[in-house]
């Protein structure tokens, strides 16, 4: 019995090992192991909102929003954070990391976020391709860092290697690289960029826009948005505009121009332009606007030398709808003429309709009534801080104008008051219009009329006063008495002889 239970052990062995031979030379089994490995190592989710992640940062998640601004970070995340923003149940969308210490951009992991805040830090390396990873990213501000001409090279917007080329960064629209060093761009700065739409570079002291800035500007074939205010410039190339035709928004405040750009007839599609704080002083002659049929928006503010807007200054600008004239404290003008277009009629003019006009903190003492056809239509006039006039010249303005401002925009009346007369000096033009103070004025369509009238009275009583003084003159020193005799010396050549003289003969 012993040899037959040995017997069949040691079959049973010899089956097994040849089991187990079959099993390790199958051309399936390696497939089975490595599938079991696999499982085994995939990470579990991560709850974000228990993260040290979010007891670092604030964790915003109805927004989805990682905010880590001023958290005095001087390095980037750690492989726990990372780990977090890759793998974690939420996906932010936003990341803030304002006003840190950072100094360096590395080669950002893969993250689902769209809008990228790294502004008001130190950064000035950046390395090559930092954003390929970030597929969404739609939104990136650079501004307020120590970034130059030598960081900002093209090789750092890579995308990622495919075949024989780098791809471009797809769904970034804009770039905001305001106040940093920069003093001229890469001509070739944007190449990974084609879909860029807005592009702030305010703040980065250019004094000259070089050729090769103006080949990177000019690159961005869908730009609708360009910020170049306070780059001390003194004049725009020519051409600068030329080639982004999409271009409606172009901001060039804080600049030292003194007259229009030359090429500013390029932006067909120029809906808003910012003109403030220049070196204007006048807009007459040739320096006024050319035709930008689609503007809308104007604002030329803060204008310190200026102090004439003259005749057609505004007249190729048919579709302005709002028009920012403020904070000029030596604008005394506006030309009546200043948004007429001339027609076949040389007595028809055609100006636009304003929604808005804002006139606050200039030198203005009149408002001319030929000015704008439809005041009516204007939706928000601001005249507030002017030194008016309160004569009868301005009367159509307090009589008629106040009320329409006082029905739209009430808050607006109070700081509207009278320089002159000295008897009005600081006399709310709205409690003139009220109490029917204005100086006993005609009725303004009268005006001219009344004005020609005690024009002829006043000519009439001058010339009248010397020659009544010359006839009684006259009269007085027996002149007229003179005249009568003369009138009948041609009787007394001849005087009939009387009855008397005849009795004596």
């Amino acid at each position: 019995m012993n040899l037959k239970v040995f017997l069949a052990f040691l079959v049973g062995v010899i089956l097994v090992a040849s089991i187990n031979g079959a099993d390790t030379n199958s051309s399936d089994a390696a497939p089975i192991t490595t599938t079991t490995v696999a499982t085994t190592t995939v990470k579990p989710v991560v709850i974000t909102k228990d993260s040290a992640l979010c007891k670092r940062c604030s964790c915003i998640i109805d927004i989805l929003e990682l905010n880590c601004n001023n958290k005095s970070m001087s390095q980037w995340f750690n492989d726990d954070e990372w780990n977090t923003l890759i793998n974690g149940d939420v996906s932010f969308v936003t990341i803030r990391m304002e006003h840190n210490n950072l100094t360096n951009i590395p080669a950002l992991k893969p993250i689902p976020v769209k809008n990228l805040y790294l502004n008001h830090n130190s950064i000035g390396t950046i390395v090559n391709a930092a954003f390929r990873n970030l597929l969404n990213l739609t939104v990136l501000d650079l501004s307020y860092n120590k970034i130059t001409t030598k960081t900002l090279r093209p090789e750092i917007f890579q995308g990622n290697y495919k075949k024989d080329a780098y791809e471009p960064l797809p769904n970034v629209i804009q770039l905001d690289l305001g106040h940093n060093d920069l003093h001229t761009l890469d001509s070739g700065v944007f190449e990974h960029l084609p879909k860029l739409e807005i592009l702030n570079l305010a703040s980065n002291q250019f004094h000259v826009i070089d050729r090769l800035s103006e080949v990177a500007i000019g690159g961005l074939v869908h730009l609708k948005t360009l910020d170049l205010s306070y780059m001390e410039l003194k004049e725009l190339p020519d051409n600068l505009l030329h080639a982004p035709r999409d271009l409606e928004r172009l901001i060039l405040t804080g600049n030292l121009l003194d007259e229009l750009p030359d090429g500013l007839h390029l932006s067909i599609n120029l809906k808003s332009l910012t003109f403030d704080d220049n070196l204007l002083t006048s807009l007459e002659g040739e320096n006024v606007f050319p035709l930008l049929p689609k503007l809308e928006y104007l604002s030329i503010s803060y204008s310190n030398d200026l102090v004439k807007i003259g005749e057609g200054a505004f007249s190729n600008l048919p579709n302005i709808k709002t028009l920012e004239l403020s904070d000029n404290p030596k604008l005394s003008y506006i030309d009546p003429k200043a948004f007429a277009k001339a027609t076949v009629n040389p007595l028809i003019y055609d100006r636009p309709i304003l929604k808005e006009l804002n006139l606050h903190n200039d030198n203005l003492t009149t408002l001319d009534h030929d000015l704008l056809d439809r005041w009516d239509k204007i939706e928000q006039i601001d005249l507030r801080r002017n030194p008016w006039d309160c004569e009868c010249n301005n009367s159509w303005l307090i009589n008629t104008l106040m009320t329409q401002i006082n029905d739209t925009s009430p808050l607006l009346v109070s700081e509207i008051v009278c320089a002159t007369p000295l008897a009005w000096k600081s006399k709310k033009l709205i409690e003139l219009n009220q109490e029917h103070k204005i100086l006993r004025c005609h009725d303004d369509s009268n005006t001219s009329g009344d004005g020609r009238l005690l024009i002829g009275l006043l000519i009439g009583i001058l010339v009248g006063i010397p020659i009544s003084f010359g006839v009684l003159l006259a009269y007085r020193r027996g002149y007229f008495g003179l005249l009568f005799n003369r009138g009948n010396s041609g009787q007394s050549l001849y005087n009939r002889a009387s009855f008397q003289d005849d009795f004596h003969i």
